[in-house]
């Protein structure tokens, strides 16, 4: 066809695909039949139109406020293109839901899912008793002529719902004509509901919020803000802050700030302290400390994660006895079969005696297995209490990574849960933690935000213990709250510094402390012959061919490409690959595409997907609605008070495996057991999981690492010794050894952070 043009998405189903000519703008009023969501957040939506005409429109998701739905009315404006196969399709370029006019009401009230128990033959109803009279019903909530009709509950629901929408409707109007994109207006509309419109009207810069300052900057000016309005500038005092957060600080320095503000604010040439001091003399933001500057909402959270930890500090436990602590020590050493060191007796007694402690110490110094011997001791002293006082004490232990749970839940023999499950359990599933200890495995890994959102869930009578290695890798978000706590005098501590983890022949514990603390490394080139040989190589290689040499080390390793069905064995042999980038030759992105490739060639293809049965994925964001609990029958659990299935989810950063095709997709398993079926709509949730970055290797460990040590902004002492301490047996690392070598020497950056948190003892 000439002029024919052609878009697809990825993989998209054939329903998202486009082939024709665009035509002239045309603007559509539907009132929505059917919705059809893509795995991207688009839709199409089919619906009748004015003259009850059947239409079909594509919907792209950042084109529209929210998701539409059956029952509504949406204009939607844009070109006709041909689909090949349904015919005339309309591209939204705007899409806003209305308020429902005529008739329209009736399919409305039947099919929207906020209007419960209202059916066709209730709608058809009230149509026929009041006909367009019922929006002046609705608009003026004459509850007692609706109720007539439909009684007391649905004439509420119906008033409400179209009061709600009503709203809504006004504020997309309005954000419309004002110029925001429509995502974002929905993302108005939620945060601030009706008073979003007042809101930005007395001061623009509120949508920073929601949109990048250059864009809510722009339209300001063309509204006609001055240059040097106070709103404009106490709103670049704030972006700067907030430039500063993403980067992983607390608070800013005011001579690190003040070219971040100046930048913001061009062109005006003022001078940005003058900024500073009217954010500061309005409360905009606050100075925690001479020269030190900070929004509210980081004060608030730093404020409270201190008064959190600084009330438990001194607190007596209730039923505390030694002997108990002693026997538990005495039990969990004959299980273990090797005596506790004097550093980990004390961890366990300290554990066990105060309300909040923190026990640090390089990889593999047997922090784990304290923490088995606090679990055996605080379930011994909850066991001596009369049961009366034993109700509602609870010992968790929590880590951030699906892999770091397993592992700490195997080696203690007791569950555990990544916090990010918790706090959705405690957040939104209604759980409550009265009493007992929850302990934080990995905690360098924790951010300020994360500790805080906890922490305010939790009461006094919880107990806290961070465990972790302040020598890795700070937090991807903001703050050093473990490394805080590892210095503050007041808080109980002890550093455990035996390593029990490896094994001392494979000579990586001692490499690792090396690294951990400056000192230049010396060790063995990697032989290809003898690729799985326990130990610490380099295998030399120029930056041109880190990804070569990495592939090289790989295919050493892991042997021939496996035959059809046969990718188990690939996968026991527990190699990963750990990088610092995503992007270029020895990035995460083509690593993962080569291995893909190659060792996936025999395998069954998954639809069209881009993987096979066998493909070694990570999973990207917690899905709580995932892997469903199953009786003994294979029947999903459900919550008794909301009938919903108990799920145990798949959780960010959890590795797994394609295990075989299913009618809706394809069956997976991960690392820490969840297992569920995986849809189309799933995949924007995934990757291969060949090479992942060393972030989202924290809290693991494996038999055989291979890291490819390119030059990058984010390559320092502590992402090599995170790196290198996630390997049991071999650990290759793919570069050049000076260029190792300058980097431990070199001192941490990712640890160079500010932040006003501070720990006193409780008076």
């Amino acid at each position: 066809m000439a002029g024919a043009t052609e878009r697809r998405r990825g993989s998209e189903d054939q329903t998202f695909l486009v082939l024709g000519e665009r035509s002239e703008q045309s603007s559509w009023e539907l009132s929505i039949t059917s919705v059809h969501a893509s795995r991207f957040g688009d839709h199409v939506i089919i619906g009748r139109d004015e003259t009850e005409q059947l239409r079909r429109a594509l919907v792209l998701s950042k084109r529209s406020p929210r998701d539409p739905a059956v029952g509504e009315t949406w204009r939607v404006t844009g070109s006709i293109q041909l689909h090949p196969e349904y015919g005339p399709q309309l591209h939204a370029e705007v899409a806003l839901p209305l308020v429902t006019k005529g008739r329209a009401i009736i399919r409305h009230l039947a099919t929207d899912k906020r209007f419960v128990s209202i059916g066709w033959a209730t709608a058809e109803r009230v149509w026929e008793r009041f006909g367009e009279t019922i929006y002046d019903i609705i608009r003026d909530r004459d509850l007692k002529v609706l109720a007539e009709v439909v009684g007391a509950d649905r004439a509420i629901a119906i008033v409400d719902g179209f009061g709600m929408l009503a709203e809504e409707v006004e504020i997309f109007r309005w954000l419309d004509r004002y110029g925001v994109s429509p995502r974002v207006a929905g993302a108005a509309a939620r945060v601030w509901s009706l008073g979003a419109i007042d809101r930005i009207k007395a001061d623009p810069f509120t949508m920073t919020l929601l949109e990048p300052w250059k864009d809510v900057d722009a339209r300001a000016l063309r509204l006609g803000v001055a240059l040097d309005d106070p709103r404009r500038l106490m709103a670049a005092v704030e972006e700067a802050l907030a430039i500063r957060f993403r980067a992983g600080n607390m608070a800013s320095p005011s001579p690190v700030l003040k070219p971040l503000v100046k930048r913001l604010l061009a062109p005006w040439s003022g001078d940005p302290a003058t900024a500073i001091d009217l954010a500061l003399a309005k409360g905009r933001v606050v100075s925690p400390s001479p020269d030190l500057l900070q929004s509210r909402a980081c004060q608030f959270m730093e404020e409270e994660v201190a008064r959190q930890i600084n009330e438990r500090i001194g607190r007596e436990i209730p039923g505390f006895d030694g002997k108990l602590v002693v026997d538990a020590i005495a039990k969990v050493e004959e299980e273990i079969g090797y005596a506790l060191t004097d550093a980990q007796r004390e961890a366990v007694f300290m554990a066990t005696s105060c309300g909040v402690c923190v026990i640090s110490g390089g990889a593999g110094t047997g922090k784990t297995t304290v923490v088995r011997a606090i679990l055996a001791a605080l379930e011994a002293v909850r066991d001596s209490l009369p049961a009366s006082q034993r109700q509602g004490i609870e010992h968790l232990q929590v880590a951030l990574a699906g892999r770091a749970v397993r592992r700490i839940s195997e080696a203690t023999g007791r569950p555990a849960s990544t916090l990010s499950k918790l706090v959705h359990e405690i957040e939104d599933a209604g759980r409550r933690v009265r009493a007992g200890t929850v302990i934080f495995d990995e905690s360098s890994m924790l951010d300020t935000p994360s500790i805080y959102r906890v922490l305010a869930q939790l009461p006094i009578e919880v107990n806290l213990i961070f465990i972790g290695d302040p020598g890795q890798l700070p937090p991807i978000g903001p703050g050093l709250p473990f490394h805080t706590m590892v210095e503050a005098s007041g808080i109980p501590s002890v550093i455990l510094n035996v390593i029990h983890r490896q094994d001392e022949a494979t000579g990586i514990p001692v490499v690792a402390s090396a690294v951990r603390i400056g000192k230049a490394i010396d060790i063995r080139r990697f032989d290809p012959n003898v690729a799985m040989a326990p130990g610490i190589y380099i295998f030399p290689a120029t930056n041109e061919d880190v990804a070569v040499k990495t592939m090289a080390a790989f295919r050493a390793m892991c042997g021939r490409v496996p035959a059809k069905g046969k990718t188990a064995d690939l996968h026991d042999l527990d190699v990963q690959i750990l990088t610092q980038v995503k992007n270029g030759p020895a990035g995460l992105k083509e690593l993962n595409r080569a291995i893909e490739t190659e060792y996936m060639a025999r395998q069954a293809n998954v639809e069209d997907w881009g993987l096979s049965v066998g493909s070694k994925i990570m999973w990207l964001k917690n899905d709580y609605s995932k892997a469903p609990e199953l009786d003994t029958e294979g029947k999903p659990v459900v919550d008794k008070l909301t009938g919903d299935p108990i799920c145990a989810g798949f959780m960010n950063g959890s590795l797994g495996v394609v295990m075989k095709p299913h009618p809706k997709g394809a069956c997976v398993r991960f690392d820490d057991g969840a297992e569920d079926v995986i849809t189309t709509a799933d995949l924007e949730k995934l990757t291969l999981g060949y090479a992942i970055s060393v972030h989202k290797a924290q809290g693991s460990a494996f038999k055989r690492i291979i890291i490819p040590v390119v030059r990058s902004k984010l390559l320092d002492r502590t992402m090599l010794y995170t790196a290198i301490t996630r390997g049991i047996e071999t650990v290759v690392l793919v570069g050049d050894i000076d260029l190792v070598n300058d980097v431990i020497a070199t001192s941490p950056h990712t640890l160079q952070r500010n932040h006003s948190l501070r720990f006193e003892v409780a008076t």
